[in-house]
């Protein structure tokens, strides 16, 4: 069995499975994808070496894609592409297509573990970043492998097969097919709408695939092995989008590495990296890049160690005597006790070459073994100095280091945050120091983090005592700090601040508008004569308050003024957030926010009808922000299905009418149906010796010729090109066409040839080539007709 024993997540009885075409026993299902079901099989007609029936996987797939004749076509031509094995593709052995519409393909079982059972096994330590980054390389070149333009787009999990040699896409064919179907179809409207946590929004609402879809698959894998967990849960992408959730941040890497991965998860397509490789490349480098100073100052305490020992080594010798080419003569050598070597051999002194050396006596044996420790004790010292000065220079950065943190700590702790003054650093100033020295240094973050978090205290209490000025500016420099040193972590805060900061400041210039009469509330304002109120009479004008809200955001309901507001009154939107800012979750409130999301979406529903995608882009913006922000989930569903709208209204390419209508479907004056005209006499078909072709009859001669045939207009067949990078069945098929089904009764003087059903008509289509389900319908080979002809 290919897969791991894990417990199923959906067991399924193996009676309740279906038997694909007396072959093929579906024994249990292993994975439910966005594109159909992986069930793991077996081949009842084939049998193993040890006895026991051969095991294959079945993918089934979504019956939406099924019933598409144009994905079935395209489908049927790719097939044979996948017939071969090849590496990071699955090796098709079958397919076909049940009586219920059920349509299967069967791969080869290469063995392994599908990637979401590997996933299953990570706790919320997630994978080690190289072993992770190991295997998100490996399924980038399986990506680029894929046909055609090496761009999958439905990636996910359940669909990847880990095998020995390489991941294996099994859904590649069915993708490739997709992208096929859309590229020759953009106006199409039956684009199925997927769920998965994986694939990006854009794809699962219907779009074609790009690579930069492939990239926001590879980041949602990268956050899941390193995580431990999916990016967005259990929620789809598009849920994600329309909620507008984003993903806690990964401390094990690098903040510079989590903005690079955070790109790539980015729900909207032109944010994120061009295609996969570009984001792992950039995610490996900025995760590398801590290691960067220990190996300089490797470096340099090995160029120091080397530079000592060639100053000791050189110190007091003499330069060495060049070297002498020797003739054919032998030479006699005399040593200084007076005794004289042997000359060198002949045959060993040749014309350029070096002779071989003396043999010494032992006085200069000893002198030669005296050079040879004193060069020991050279390097020796060499290298003590050097590790000494490598030690001292690590000690003085480690102190310096220290000292900055010291002095920046104190700093924080005395509440002197920022500085003018070269003379007198404050907190920011030791830190950037300290980075400069040391980027990746823990105590260092947790200082500036610190800071951060000092920051954001005060712009809260500044926020809280109504000084919005100031709250905003503290804010505006917060934020300077964490772009500077890519504080991902504090990026949540900072946001919240800030929105909470613009929610304040549009209630306070509101409340100043509609009671002029109110104090001044603004930072140099104070009222030191305020009596005290009981806790009965503060409760008492809250829900006063409360009310006039409610009264406000509903008028402002009636004119119309759902997200800006006119002389009037304000928006809806500014009065229901400014009162839920001081009650939270209030009943009426939020009761009015689903009103006006609904309102909204009939908004952008009319904007469609009338294919003003501008309006409608803008009326499906103001829903999706309020869904998000105020957790509204039971409308997710319909901006969803809006969304799948919009789109498919982009793909149509029609322009804004000039008169709004409003039926749902588009005019019938804009295809107006061609005036009847009378059909030319048919040409006469040759068909093979064999066949005969009898006329139509008829029960009732009379009543066929009284009943007027209505108009008939011939419609101009769709054709489907197949890129050059996917192989078909044969070169010399003509192009692919999908005829439109003609009108029930055609033009009176149209001849009609029924042909005897026979039992080939009902077999399923399992070759390479494709037939429509059409009834009565039998392949005539080109070749037969030929010789039909040239018998005539």
């Amino acid at each position: 069995m290919p897969f791991s024993n894990r417990p199923f997540r959906e067991p399924i009885l193996v009676q309740n499975l279906p038997i694909l075409q007396e072959r093929y026993a579906l024994r249990r299902c292993m994975a439910d994808t966005a594109l159909g079901k992986l069930y793991w099989a077996q081949d009842q007609k084939k049998t193993q070496q040890n006895g026991e029936q051969a095991n294959v996987l079945v993918f089934t797939l979504l019956p939406a894609l099924a019933q598409n004749p144009i994905f079935e076509q395209a489908f049927g031509h790719i097939l044979p592409g996948y017939q071969k094995a090849a590496a990071g593709m699955p090796h098709i052995l079958d397919d076909g297509k049940t009586a219920d519409g059920i349509r299967w393909m069967v791969m080869r079982n290469i063995g392994g573990m599908l990637l979401s059972e590997r996933l299953a096994e990570l706790d919320d330590r997630g994978m080690p970043v190289p072993e992770a980054m190991e295997l998100l390389d490996s399924i980038s070149d399986t990506l680029a492998s894929q046909r055609p333009d090496g761009v999958c787009g439905y990636l996910e999990p359940d669909a990847v097969l880990l095998g020995e040699k390489r991941p294996c896409l099994l859904t590649a064919p069915i993708a490739a097919a997709l992208r096929v179907a859309y590229n020759n179809n953009p106006n199409e409207r039956s684009r199925q709408t997927l769920h998965s946590g994986y694939i990006s929004p854009e794809v699962l609402l219907g779009d074609t695939p790009t690579a930069a879809d492939d990239t926001f698959s590879i980041a949602s894998l990268a956050y899941h092995l390193f995580q431990g967990e999916a990016p967005f849960g259990k929620q789809s992408a598009l849920e994600a989008a329309v909620r507008n959730l984003s993903p806690n941040s990964i401390r094990k890497l690098r903040p510079d590495a989590w903005n690079v991965l955070r790109q790539g998860l980015s729900l909207k397509r032109a944010e994120r990296p061009k295609n996969p490789a570009t984001l792992l490349r950039t995610l490996q480098r900025k995760q590398q890049k801590k290691r960067l100073l220990p190996i300089a100052a490797l470096v340099a305490a090995s160029a120091v160690a080397m530079t000592t020992y060639t100053l000791l080594s050189n110190r007091g010798s003499t330069p060495p005597k060049p070297v002498e080419t020797q003739s054919s003569a032998p030479v006699t050598t005399t040593s200084t006790a007076g005794q004289t070597a042997k000359p060198a051999e002949d045959s060993a002194t040749l014309v350029g070459e070096t002779s071989l050396p003396p043999v010494l006596d032992q006085e200069s044996v000893q002198a030669q073994a005296d050079k040879l420790a004193a060069e020991t004790a050279a390097r020796a010292e060499a290298e003590r100095q050097s590790a000494a000065a490598s030690a001292q220079i690590r000690l003085a950065t480690e102190n310096d280091i220290s000292t900055l943190q010291d002095n920046a700590a104190d700093a924080i702790r005395k509440g002197k945050l920022f500085s003018t003054d070269p003379e007198q650093p404050a907190a920011v100033d030791y830190l950037r120091k300290a980075v400069s020295l040391e980027v990746d240094n823990i105590k260092t973050q947790k200082l500036l983090a610190q800071l951060i978090n000092d920051q954001h205290a005060e712009a809260e209490a500044l926020l809280a005592a109504g000084k919005l000025d100031e709250a905003s500016k503290r804010l505006r420099t917060t934020d300077d700090l964490i772009s500077e040193f890519t504080l991902a972590d504090s990026l949540k805060r900072q946001v919240s601040l800030e929105s909470a900061v613009k929610q304040a400041q549009r209630k306070q210039a509101l409340e100043q508008e509609t009671n002029p009469s109110a104090p001044d509330t603004s930072d140099n304002a104070t009222d030191t004569t305020t009596p005290a109120t009981s806790t009965s009479d503060v409760t008492e004008s809250s829900d006063d308050n409360a009310q006039q809200y409610l009264e406000r955001a509903q008028r402002a309901i009636s004119y119309g003024n759902l997200n800006t507001g006119d002389d009037r009154s304000e928006s809806a939107v500014a009065y229901l957030s400014t009162l839920l800012e001081k009650t939270p979750d209030h009943p009426e409130a939020m009761k009015l926010l689903r009103k006006i999301v609904t309102l909204q979406q009939d908004e952008a529903l009319a904007m469609l009808r009338k294919n003003d995608t501008e309006k409608a882009r803008t009326a499906l913006d103001n829903s999706q922000e309020l869904i998000g922000k105020y957790r509204l989930d039971n409308q997710v569903e319909e901006q969803i299905s809006l969304e799948k709208r919009y789109r498919e209204t982009l793909a149509m390419g029609i322009t804004p009418s000039k008169e709004e209508t409003k039926e749902e479907a588009p005019a019938p004056a804009r295809n107006p149906t061609p005036p009847p005209a009378v059909a030319p006499p048919p040409t006469p078909v040759a068909l093979p010796q064999g066949i005969t072709a009898t006329p139509r009859e008829t029960e009732n001669p009379e009543a066929a010729e009284a009943a007027a045939p209505p108009a008939y207009a011939p419609v101009t067949p769709t054709e489907v090109n197949i890129p050059a990078d996917i192989p078909v069945q044969s070169t010399e098929l003509p192009p692919i066409q999908l005829d439109n089904p003609a009108p029930e009764s055609a033009p009176p003087n149209t001849v009609i040839f029924e042909i005897p059903a026979t039992d080939a008509d009902n077999a399923v289509n399992t070759g390479n080539t494709f037939t429509p389900d059409v009834p009565n319908l039998i392949e005539v080979p080109l070749d037969s007709i030929k010789d039909g002809l040239n018998n005539r």
